[in-house]
Parts: structure tokens; C-alpha cells; sequence
């Protein structure tokens, strides 16, 4: 099937323009907690991982001074939950993001009116995308957010073109999503050539193989919320799970579309067999519906080796029959999912994503991919987001 490319409008090239809190993009907003995917219908309904990642970030706010004022909080209705992507901010996992964290500002090169946001990625350990509690959560954050989301805003140096970055760690081994670690090398070398250079900053932005995931997070919600296609095209803007049920919404609609979150096929880590695992879960699904991760595995060997049993047959060419658009930003490869393709051809995009115990106990119990196709998206419905944000 031949891909559509649209010549009427410039494609978006994702640069990385800025580090902001989040209270800078919405003044007006008081208890404020972002979260990924489609909206909960009510705050009773969280699987115990996400609720964790909302009490912690309502203590790092210091909207309260304990679990139990926290979770009292929460539960009376003092604080309001809402999907990030519906205030054009993305976050990972069961992760949060809250009025005072520093936020990655990606804008469009092209036109820098059009930008997307993520939260800063956490490291490794004491991470609210993992859906734990601990004591050290909050001391984290207030470094990560404070200091150094505060010296990264204040140090900042003009804008960094993130296609290069990309285009380089795809080609060596990176899948865009589940594995990102030359791509985390190259950006921790552009911060530290800033003066961000304190031991303890190194060591973590080293440490964290991560980092630059929430950098294509936010470059491919940008991408999928603005990048012009071809005329007739079902242009997905928003997708995400929140480990109950799995969402997208099309640019002619203002509502999600959800259906309940599938489960993710893949290697739970030792000792954490019996451990249950929420479905599909986290923002980070707009980074395969772009055209990487699951739709990259032609070039991340080490990502496809470790999931070979968990792969369909076709996972080398499935791709050709959904992706519509040739990017910049991949180099020119296919990327951006048309949900007519998918729903014609029966076959959709490969999510990568980490499992999360959905008990709030263990964080990351493994790894694995999701399927999204023709036949999960029949069965979305229509929900009507004004009436179920909580």
C-alpha cells in the first residue's frame, strides 16, 4: 500500500525549545494532577499503582504533609485528576504530572505556535511512572524538579534539533520506546555541556537510559497532533492508556474513544511470575503510533530478540499497511498510524511498554508489546470526556 505524503503544508520538525513548569502553561489551575490516557470515571477507580503516583504527587506539592491527609484528599474530591494529552502534556506509565514539575517544551521548527510538553523523565528507582510508594519518592522529585529541572530552565541555550538525535540512535540500536539509550547518551552530553556538570547530576542523567524517551513523547504527540495528511485521512491526535482501558481521539472529534486497555504480552522478571500487570498503560503509545518503537524493529535487533516470542509473524512489514506519512523526523520512513488504514487493512501498530504491577507493590515486573488492530478498535466507544474527568 503506498504511503501518503501531503506537499500542501511543511512537515513538523521537532526541536527542544525550553523546560517549564507546568503551572507557567495553566495559571488558572489549582489541585491539578495529570495522568496518562483516557479519563477515569471517578478517582475510586484508579488501580492502586496510578493512586500511588497521585498521593506522591500531591505530597510533593505539599497539598498535604502525609499518606493518610493525602489519600483524604484525594478521596473527598479536593484534588482534580485529568488526562495530560487533553492539556497537550504527555506522561509515562502510571506517572503524574503536578502544578510545580518541570516540563520538556517541544515545539514544531516550522511552526513554533505548535508545541507539546512531557514530564521530565524520573531515572530509574524512585520514578512515579513505576506506580510505587515510598519515603524516597518526594525528596526525588523535589531534586529532579527543583534543581535540576530549575538549572535546565535557567541554562537552557537556545533550541536543539532532536531529528539528528533520533536518527542517530536509531541507528545505533535504539527503538525509540523501549530501548533509548543512546539517544539518553546524547542528550546527557548536550546538558552537561551547559555547566550542568555537579557529580550528582552526571551520575544521574548517565544513569538513566530513559531520558529520552519523554523527549519523543513529546516530539510525537506534536507530530500526530499537528502534522498536516492527505485529504480523507483519519488523523489520530491523541492515544494512550491508564492501564484500565486504552484510548485514542481522531482531529475531527473532541471526544476519546476508549475500549478496555489490552493485556501486554511479554517477559515478566524473576520472582514477579504471579504478579498481575495492568493493561495498556501510559502516554508513550503516541511514540509507536509515529512510526517507532513496535514499528522500528527492523533496525532494534536486541528490542525484537528479546520479544521474538511474543511477536506476530509479520512484525518486519506490517507497518507498510498503516503508516501513511514519510517523515523528517525518521529520516523518511513511513510513520504516523491512519485509523482508516488500520481498520481496512485489519492490522495496527506494536506498542513496546513496561508492565506495571497493577497492585502498586513491585513497579516494573517486566516487559512486553500490545496490539493494537482492526479488531480492538471495532470495539471502541464513544465517551464523552467532560462528563467523566474527575
Amino acid at each position: 500500500m503506498a504511503q501518503h505524503v501531503d506537499k500542501s503544508a511543511p512537515a513538523v520538525m521537532p526541536f527542544w525549545t525550553g523546560v517549564r513548569p507546568l503551572q507557567h502553561l495553566l495559571p488558572s489551575q489549582g489541585r491539578l494532577v495529570l495522568h496518562a490516557g483516557p479519563p477515569f470515571r471517578d478517582a475510586r477507580e484508579m488501580p492502586a499503582a496510578i493512586r500511588n503516583s497521585v498521593l506522591v504527587g500531591i505530597l510533593y506539592e505539599g497539598w498535604a504533609s502525609s499518606k493518610a491527609e493525602a489519600r483524604a484528599l484525594l478521596d473527598e474530591g479536593g484534588v482534580q485528576l485529568a488526562p495530560a494529552q487533553d492539556y497537550g502534556v504527555v506522561v509515562p506509565l502510571a506517572g503524574v504530572a503536578t502544578p510545580s514539575m518541570y516540563l520538556i517544551e517541544v515545539s514544531d521548527g516550522n511552526r513554533p505556535e505548535n508545541k507539546k510538553y512531557s514530564v521530565l523523565n524520573e531515572g530509574m528507582k524512585w520514578c512515579t511512572r513505576l506506580g510505587i510508594f515510598a519515603d524516597e519518592m518526594v525528596p526525588h522529585l523535589r531534586w529532579l524538579h527543583q534543581d535540576l529541572g530549575a538549572g535546565l530552565a535557567a541554562r537552557f541555550e537556545g533550541s536543539v534539533d532532536l531529528s539528528p538525535i533520533l536518527q542517530a540512535s536509531l541507528l545505533n540500536g535504539d527503538d525509540g520506546h523501549a530501548r533509548t539509550m543512546h539517544a539518553s547518551r546524547l542528550l546527557a552530553d548536550i546538558i552537561v555541556s551547559w555547566g550542568i556538570n555537579d557529580e550528582h547530576s552526571k551520575t544521574f542523567l548517565y544513569g538513566a537510559p530513559a531520558w529520552a524517551l519523554n523527549y519523543w513523547m513529546a516530539a510525537s504527540a506534536l507530530i500526530l497532533a499537528t502534522q498536516e495528511q492527505a485529504e480523507g485521512s483519519d488523523r489520530i491526535v491523541k492515544v494512550g492508556g491508564n492501564g484500565l482501558r486504552f484510548g485514542l481521539q481522531l482531529a475531527s472529534s473532541k471526544t476519546w474513544l476508549v475500549v478496555d486497555a489490552p493485556a501486554i504480552a511479554g517477559n515478566k522478571d524473576p520472582g514477579n511470575e504471579q504478579a498481575e500487570a495492568l493493561g495498556t498503560l501510559g502516554d508513550s503509545a503516541v511514540v509507536d503510533f509515529v512510526g517507532l518503537g513496535g514499528q522500528c524493529l527492523d533496525l532494534a535487533s536486541l528490542s525484537a530478540q528479546n520479544l521474538q516470542a511474543f511477536l506476530p509473524a509479520d512484525y518486519l512489514s506490517r507497518q507498510r499497511r498503516f503508516l501513511c506519512t514519510r517523515l523528517p523526523f525518521l529520516a523518511g520512513r513511513a510513520g504516523i498510524t491512519d485509523f482508516s488504514h488500520v481498520m481496512a487493512s485489519g492490522t495496527g501498530p506494536l506498542v513496546l511498554l513496561g508492565m506495571i504491577d497493577g497492585a502498586g507493590e513491585r513497579g516494573r515486573i517486566g516487559g512486553g508489546v500490545a496490539t493494537v488492530d482492526a479488531q480492538l478498535l471495532r470495539t471502541l466507544r464513544e465517551w464523552q470526556s467532560e462528563t467523566t474527568v474527575v
